[in-house]
């Protein structure tokens, strides 16, 4: 296989994941949904951003996991917050099973290893929720969930865009 075709076919792999996930994120949620996915993917985005603080060799990534992780605290008890004065939506108390093995997996890798399977990481999971906040924000059924939605959204697409300029390699 020549270079230019193992190159095409490497960058082809992310760019699959995504469409992968991408339509679970357009579906329109039920409010038990959104809150469940958001808070998923906080869990998973503070711990590994507290692994990216130990085991990256990137200090762009080390910066970027300190706001990531400022951020998702931020709007983790903004959800909190919500979800306590509730009794109909519940939060999920720990990471679902694909985002525990994916965090298994982050731990076991250093430097470069880590640097890049956290950047994919963080890129799909930032576009995936900004898909979804923004979904959710226009057409969803829960008026302050479509609030909470809508005041997330960007700071989740903030956090997405900083993925996609963070590198891949050292």
């Amino acid at each position: 296989m020549t270079r230019t075709r193992r190159a095409f076919l490497a960058g082809l792999a992310p760019a699959l994941a995504t469409l992968a996930v991408a339509p679970v994120a357009l579906a329109k949620p039920s409010p038990q949904d959104l809150v469940n996915q958001v808070a998923v993917a906080n869990m998973f985005c503070i711990e590994s951003a507290t692994l990216a603080l130990k085991q990256s060799s990137s200090s762009a990534i080390k910066d970027y996991a300190h706001r990531l992780a400022d951020d998702h605290a931020t709007i983790a008890s903004s959800l909190r917050r919500i979800i306590a004065r509730r009794s109909d939506i519940a939060l999920p108390d720990r990471p679902d099973t694909r985002h525990l093995d994916l965090l298994r997996d982050l731990g076991a890798l250093q430097g470069g290893d880590f640097d890049k399977a956290y950047v994919e990481a963080q890129r799909g999971t930032h576009h995936t929720l900004a898909l979804l906040l923004e979904a959710y924000a226009r057409d969803g059924e829960d008026p302050e969930l479509k609030a909470f939605a809508a005041d997330a959204f960007p700071r989740f697409k903030a956090l997405e865009q900083k993925a996609q300029e963070l590198p891949l390699s050292p």
